[in-house]
């Protein structure tokens, strides 16, 4: 049964916008031809090996990069970083007020980004009318001194900032930096009825 022909595109679209991500660059480079496409499909895939994953249309101009090159950056944006953007996403037509890259081990790296993750490409799927690119973290570039600056937000086809609580509460999870857990103990009902290799409980990352 082909489901997807009953869900209309616009509904698709406003549904994803709830979904709270921050802002990446991913850079490319060719010879000495350099290319950047802003993104907000990036996710971390695995810890070990630490593997990360962005999405691209099949059209877009970084999907024919991709076929050429070793390796990409992701370089995630902070919240005076929109118009960087911007830029990488075609919306800046002042040639005067361009970002000027700096050179990587495998690609550029964003000046003043919150953290850039140097790849590999490991690998290549395909996603329908998009490619799903895995790539293997070679290095870590994080500004000296530390970064206390917020990401960059994207929801609702609108740009955004983290508000930060404070210190948390006794009913408030706190997640530690050197031990960021990406889920909890997954939950489920009458779960004693499952045979015991199928209830694996949730690791914490």
């Amino acid at each position: 049964m082909n489901t997807a022909a009953a869900i209309d595109e616009r509904a698709y679209r406003r549904a994803l916008g709830q979904f709270a991500t921050g802002v990446a660059v991913i850079t490319v480079q060719r010879d000495d031809v350099m290319h950047g496409m802003t993104a907000n499909a990036f996710s971390a895939l695995s810890l070990d090996p630490p593997l990360v994953l962005f999405c691209v249309g099949k059209t877009a101009r970084m999907a024919r990069f991709l076929n050429n090159v070793d390796g990409f950056v992701i370089n995630i944006l902070s919240t005076d970083q929109e118009q960087i953007s911007g830029q990488f996403a075609g919306q800046n037509a002042d040639k005067d007020d361009i970002t000027r890259l700096l050179p990587g081990p495998v690609a550029p790296l964003i000046p003043g980004a919150l953290v850039s993750l140097s790849c590999v490409l490991e690998d290549l799927h395909e996603g329908g009318d998009h490619r799903i690119v895995v790539g293997r973290v070679l290095e870590i570039h994080e500004p000296e001194g530390g970064n206390s600056r917020p990401p960059l937000i994207f929801h609702r086809s609108r740009y955004g900032s983290l508000l930060e609580r404070g210190r948390p509460t006794d009913d408030q999870v706190a997640w530690s930096n050197d031990a960021i857990r990406i889920y909890h103990d997954e939950w489920s009902v009458n779960a004693e009825e499952l045979p015991e290799e199928e209830y694996v409980r949730a690791q914490l990352w």
